[in-house]
């Protein structure tokens, strides 16, 4: 299947998010798209999978001019969307998951499919009990049991590690070397370069010259590194780990979802939103700023407006939550108001949005999770400076990540690996 759109338009109120977009992909290759946050790669992708229709423009398909009203209709046409943070029902099972609107056709395609990809899964696993690794793999299979022709990627290997990322490209070229047209949205240009055989960059919409993308390289120590005010984390269940979060310095934890990371995140904010550890007292939710992994639904939720994901949360009077919300807005630089929907905005524009919500109140401990996940290097530098700030300002910082956060940045740094926590 070759896909080409022409002069695809799309606005939300005040703001042109596609401008006049012409692009084509053809079969039998993986193209990468690449672009700054709110460039429109996540808007692209989304018109293509039938998710939002265009405002003006026009969709081919092998040369045929086609209307993608419905992610079902994209799906009928051979259109398969993984998303970076797959929409699983937690509550089910693998197998569950995979045979939810599943054509009784296709059941057959189950076994050898889920053997490629998941061969470690057992399929009757609830999903709540995997880890983020697996459950993007799980949404992978999901797709190509569909036998798609066409197959978009968001931010695919965002949670994996270096193995995974290899054994994904791997298949994926064997994929394309069958005919399928694989697209594939990243931040990352030398993983574009080395396993795609197009690049398209986006710049306010509409195609941009290819450019060289800033490096980020950042050091920063504070003189916190002898302080004795700290929060001690004690046996946190149930992985049964210690460690502790230094006043006005940034603690770093690295480690892998199969490593208990996941697990980690959602004891950590649980412990914090219950309970003080150490010196710190917490009498209320404006005193922890917490960013989990999962903005989308744990963060915010599609139906908000970005005024009530801004504010809902913080004691701000009735009548001064516009202003707070046009203030954490013009800080964040996204170009969006806030009477509109949160299901306007690409990932990273809610992550700029919610790292300024968590901020706003000068939180006394903070939490982040991830926090340049899905980030382009400049955003990543300006977060980084804010984290810095909040540090110097005497903020308790503790940033759990996959492993995208540089190290030279942090005073304190521990490895999660098997379970285990060591001090690095």
């Amino acid at each position: 299947m070759t896909l080409e759109l022409r002069d695809i338009s799309l606005k939300y109120s005040h703001k042109t998010v596609l401008q006049n977009l012409s692009i084509s992909f053809k079969e039998g290759q993986i193209h990468a798209l690449l672009g700054e946050n709110g460039a429109g790669k996540s808007t692209t992708a989304n018109i293509i999978c039938g998710e939002v229709k265009p405002d003006s423009g026009t969709i081919l398909i092998d040369g045929q001019v086609v209307e993608l009203t419905s992610p079902k209709a994209a799906i009928e046409r051979g259109i398969c969307y993984v998303h970076q943070r797959p929409m699983l029902a937690d509550s089910i099972t693998v197998k569950e998951n995979i045979l939810l609107g599943l054509k009784k056709e296709l059941k057959k395609e189950i076994p050898a499919i889920t053997q490629k990809w998941i061969p470690e899964t057992d399929l009757n696993t609830l999903v709540q009990n995997l880890s983020t690794d697996t459950r993007f793999f799980i949404a992978l299979c999901i797709a190509l049991i569909k036998s798609p022709e066409l197959l978009i990627l968001d931010e695919p290997t965002a949670l994996l590690n270096d193995e995974q990322r290899v054994f994904l490209y791997n298949n994926l070229r064997s994929l394309a070397t069958d005919g399928m047209n694989i697209i594939v949205i990243t931040h990352n240009i030398d993983e574009a370069e080395t396993y795609c055989d197009t690049i398209d960059f986006l710049e306010d919409g509409k195609l941009a010259p290819k450019k060289v993308l800033p490096v980020l390289d950042l050091t920063y120590k504070s003189d916190a590194a002898a302080t004795q005010d700290a929060i001690e984390y004690k046996n946190i269940k149930p992985l049964g780990v210690s460690f502790s979060v230094a006043k006005g310095a940034i603690t770093l934890i690295k480690g892998l979802a199969e490593d208990g990371l996941d697990e980690l995140e959602k004891s950590v904010i649980k412990l914090a939103l219950r309970q003080a550890q150490g010196p710190l007292s917490v009498q209320k939710r404006e005193d922890i700023g917490i960013i989990p992994t999962d903005r989308k639904y744990t963060g915010s939720n599609p139906e908000l407006t970005i005024e009530q994901m801004l504010t809902a949360a913080l004691k701000i009077p009735e009548n001064q939550k516009r202003d707070a919300a046009f203030k954490m807005i013009k800080n964040s630089g996204v170009n969006i108001l806030p009477q509109e929907k949160c299901s306007c905005l690409s990932g990273g524009m809610l992550q700029k949005l919610m790292f300024e919500r968590e901020l706003y109140t000068n939180p006394k401990l903070l939490i982040l999770c991830n926090p340049l996940q899905g980030l382009d290097t400049e955003t990543c530098t300006r977060t980084c400076a804010r984290i810095k700030d909040a540090a110097e300002h005497g903020a308790y910082v503790l940033i759990l990540s996959y492993g995208a956060f540089p190290s030279g940045f942090c005073d304190f740094e521990y490895k999660l690996k098997n379970r285990k926590l060591e001090a690095v």
